[in-house]
């Protein structure tokens, strides 16, 4: 389930801003003398959003107060919003500060998610005075409702697709037309920025060329629907096409001039997030003029 507070920063660079007034107004925790804050990140991709695959979340801590040339030990563990429970092992970094500020990064890993719903985590710390997370705690981050903390693990997200010719049936004439591909999605990310790209295949699974897509698709809810069109030339009298749709990162594929899709070279896996390309689906295929059985042999 997706937590109201993730709705109000969809992108990290709001995420930063908000990080950033929260310390200006003194809001980051201060124990002891002692001043921490942190920030969440899936480490491939620096998003606060993660594939039911699960992954590693990497927690930038930015601490003040601490001693110089005495060692600390920085333990955290994953806190789950819906059952309300602490997840695995605790992970714990030690390390000793050459100043009184700065900053490390604490990496514990993000399990995955099997149930039908995305879950929030909030990620607690506990920053402990000496080489093990026993003994003292000097300040700790376990505030369930700091944004800058919390990180959500997608459940299954699918999409389907029916298709429709302009006048609402499934055919077109020979001389071609416009396809509507209407795209039906669920467990979407409200203001996560998508891409959502397909083609027409043949019913052996031939593209022809003809792409359609929305570069960016930021979703109001985690589920709903938006439409593809598809312009179909003149050529393919007798035959079936299937609008074939996947549902991309968008941040991880772009969109030639030709309208094909494309893999951003380096950029992490998965790209692909769901789709719908069955070619024998009735509901997504349209009949291109007279079938080529019906047609009288030459």
């Amino acid at each position: 389930m997706k937590s109201n507070h993730l709705a109000r920063f969809p992108s990290i660079g709001a995420f930063i801003l908000a990080l950033s007034a929260a310390l200006a107004n003194g809001s980051a925790l201060a124990q002891n003398g002692v001043k921490l804050e942190g920030l969440a990140l899936d480490t491939l991709d620096n998003n606060r959003f993660f594939t039911r695959l699960g992954g590693t979340v990497g927690d930038l801590l930015t601490y003040a107060g601490l001693s110089a040339g005495e060692d600390y030990t920085a333990s955290g563990q994953l806190y789950n919003l819906t059952t309300k429970r602490l997840v695995g092992e605790a992970v714990n970094l030690t390390f000793t500060p050459k100043s009184s500020t700065g900053a490390v990064s604490l990496e514990m890993p993000v399990p995955q998610n099997r149930t039908e719903f995305n879950i929030d985590y909030v990620l607690v710390v506990n920053l402990y005075k000496g080489k093990s997370a026993k003994g003292t705690v000097v300040a700790k981050l376990d505030d369930l409702t700091n944004p800058s903390q919390t990180i959500q693990l997608h459940a299954i997200q699918s999409i389907r697709v029916v298709a429709t010719a302009a006048d609402g049936s499934r055919a077109l004439p020979g001389q071609g037309g416009k396809i509507s591909a209407q795209v039906s999605y669920l467990n979407m990310v409200e203001g996560y920025a998508y891409t959502i790209w397909g083609q027409l295949l043949t019913p052996s699974g031939q593209a022809i060329g003809v792409f359609s897509s929305i570069p960016e698709y930021a979703p109001t809810g985690k589920a709903g629907s938006v439409v593809l069109e598809f312009d179909v030339p003149a050529g393919y009298e007798g035959i079936s096409l299937i609008p074939a749709i996947g549902l991309y990162h968008k941040k991880r594929v772009e969109i030639g001039k030709d309208g094909n899709l494309s893999w951003i070279p380096g950029s992490p896996m998965p790209v692909m997030i769901a789709s719908d390309m069955g070619v024998d689906a009735p509901e997504q295929t349209i009949a291109i003029g007279v079938p080529f059985a019906l047609q009288p042999a030459k």
